[in-house]
C-alpha cells in the first residue's frame, strides 16, 4: 500500500506536482476545455506557474481558479505528462487548496439548512417512489446475511429509482442471490474529494466495509467513477477484500443469459462515460450489450471510444464551458441520424435530458434499452419532470410519494423548481 489515507496519498501527489512539474504545458495543450475559457490566450507555462504557486504557498489567482473550475476530469490528459504526473489529480489538488482557504466543506450534492444536511439525490428519489417501494438498502445493518452479489448503485444514481428497479429485475431474471445498496449514506468518497479528504476517506472506507460485510463473491459497481475510486483504495490504501467490477462489464459477460425477447427496432448512437472509456479503459462492454439487443442498430459517432467528447458535467457547475461541451456532444450525435442517443453515466444523463427537445433524437440510459429487450419497463419519471418543466405540476403528481417520505414538502418544492425549471436560478 502506498498510503494509509487519502490525505496521505494526496499529500504525496501534491509534493510530486510541486517538485516535478516543469511547466511544459502538454497537459493544457490536449485539454478540450482550456480553449473555451479566458485561459486560451495565455501561455501554458504561465497558467501552470499560477497553479504551482497556489499549491506551494496558497497564493490564489484567477488563472488557478479557472483551471480548476474548467477541468472536467475527462482523463484525456492522464497519460501525456513526461514527468509521470497524472494531470487529472491537479484539479482536485487546486480545489482542495481553494476549499481550505474558503473554508468550504460540503458537497454540491448536499444542501445545508441550519444544522441539517440534505442529500439531493435522496430527495429527488423521494418524489418518485414511496419508502416501501424501494428494492435497495439505504443502510447496511451490522452482520447482514451473506449475499453472493452486492450491487452498489452509487449515491447519485438513486435519483433514478426506475433504473434501480430495472437492475433488480434483470438480476432476478439471471437467478442471482443479490442485494442492492444505494443512497446518500454510502459514497465512494468522490463527492468530497475536492473539498475534504478526511471526509472522503471516511466515506470510502465505510463503503468498503459495508459492501464487504455481506461476504460477497462479487461486488458490482454501477457507476464507473465508483469503480475507479474503489480501485484506488484497493491498490493504494486498503485492500477491498472482495472481487469487484463494473455492472456494465458484468452484464456484457452474461449478455447471452439475459433472455432478450423483444426486438428494439431502433438506430442508436453511444455516448460513453469518460470514466469508463478513458479512466478504466473499457470501450467494449457497452457495445457488447447494445449489439446483442435484437433489432437494434448501433451507429458510431465520428469521435468515439477514447476520443469521445466529454459532456462537460463537472465544468458546467462553475463555468459556461459545460454548455459548449454538451452542445458539441449532442451535435455529434445528431450527425449520425440516430433515433436514440444512449448514455451510461449519471452526469451525462442529466446534462443531456434538459437539452433533448432541441434535437431529433431521444436520450436513454443504456439499461432502459436492456430492460425493453427483456420486456421490463419502469416509468422514467425524471424524463417526465424535465418535460413538464413546471414545479407545481411535478409536486402535484408526486404528492403521495412526498407525503410518505421523510422530507418537508415545501423544501422539496423548492428543489423541484431549481432542478427541473429551466428559468430557475
Amino acid at each position: 500500500m502506498e498510503a494509509s489515507s487519502l490525505s496521505e496519498l494526496y499529500g504525496q501527489r501534491k509534493k510530486q506536482v510541486i517538485q516535478d512539474c516543469d511547466l511544459c504545458g502538454i497537459c493544457l495543450d490536449v485539454c478540450p476545455s482550456v480553449p473555451l475559457t479566458t485561459l486560451s490566450s495565455m501561455p501554458p507555462a504561465y497558467i501552470l506557474e499560477k497553479v504551482i504557486n497556489l499549491l506551494k504557498d496558497g497564493t490564489t489567482s484567477e488563472e488557478a481558479y479557472i483551471r480548476a473550475a474548467s477541468c472536467m476530469s475527462c482523463g484525456i490528459c492522464q497519460d501525456v505528462c513526461p514527468k509521470d504526473i497524472n494531470p487529472v489529480i491537479i484539479r482536485a489538488l487546486i480545489r482542495l487548496e481553494l476549499a481550505r482557504l474558503e473554508k468550504k466543506s460540503y458537497s454540491l450534492m448536499e444542501i445545508k439548512v441550519g444544522d441539517s444536511t440534505y442529500f439531493v439525490p435522496d430527495m429527488i428519489a423521494s418524489m418518485q417512489v414511496k419508502p416501501e417501494e424501494k428494492r435497495w438498502l439505504t443502510h447496511v445493518p451490522d452482520n447482514p446475511p451473506q449475499k453472493d452479489i452486492v450491487v452498489f448503485r452509487g449515491c447519485g444514481l438513486v435519483m433514478m429509482p426506475d433504473k434501480i428497479l430495472l437492475v433488480s429485475e434483470i438480476l432476478e431474471r439471471l437467478g442471482l442471490d443479490f442485494v442492492i445498496v444505494a443512497g446518500g449514506e454510502y459514497c465512494c468518497g468522490v463527492r468530497y474529494l475536492s473539498m475534504d479528504l478526511d471526509k472522503a476517506d471516511a466515506h470510502g472506507k465505510a463503503l468498503l466495509h459495508a459492501l464487504g460485510s455481506f461476504k460477497p463473491k462479487q461486488v458490482l459497481l454501477s457507476c464507473p467513477e465508483c469503480v475507479y475510486q474503489v480501485a484506488q483504495y484497493d491498490k493504494k490504501i486498503t485492500p477491498a477484500h472482495f472481487q469487484y467490477e463494473s455492472l456494465f462489464h458484468f452484464l456484457s459477460q452474461h449478455v447471452g443469459e439475459l433472455g432478450f425477447t423483444q426486438p428494439v427496432n431502433k438506430m442508436v448512437t453511444l455516448h460513453e462515460p469518460c470514466s469508463l472509456s478513458r479512466m478504466l479503459g473499457d470501450t467494449t462492454s457497452l457495445r457488447t450489450i447494445l449489439k446483442a439487443i435484437p433489432g437494434l442498430e448501433l451507429r458510431e459517432m465520428s469521435k468515439n471510444k477514447e476520443q469521445s467528447i466529454c459532456c462537460g458535467a463537472v465544468a458546467s457547475r462553475k463555468l459556461p464551458v459545460g454548455e459548449t461541451m454538451v452542445r458539441q456532444c449532442l451535435e455529434e450525435a445528431a450527425k449520425t441520424g440516430a433515433e436514440v442517443m444512449v448514455d451510461a453515466c449519471l452526469g451525462c444523463h442529466f446534462q443531456f435530458l434538459p437539452e433533448e427537445p432541441k434535437y431529433p433524437f431521444q436520450v436513454e440510459y443504456v439499461l432502459t434499452l436492456v430492460g425493453e429487450a427483456m420486456g421490463i419497463v419502469h416509468e422514467d419519471k425524471i424524463r417526465k419532470f424535465y418535460q413538464y418543466g413546471d414545479a407545481d405540476k411535478i409536486m402535484a403528481e408526486s404528492k403521495e410519494n412526498i407525503e410518505a417520505g421523510p422530507y418537508d414538502p415545501e423544501f422539496t418544492a423548492l428543489l423541484a423548481k431549481r432542478m427541473f425549471t429551466r428559468s430557475a436560478p
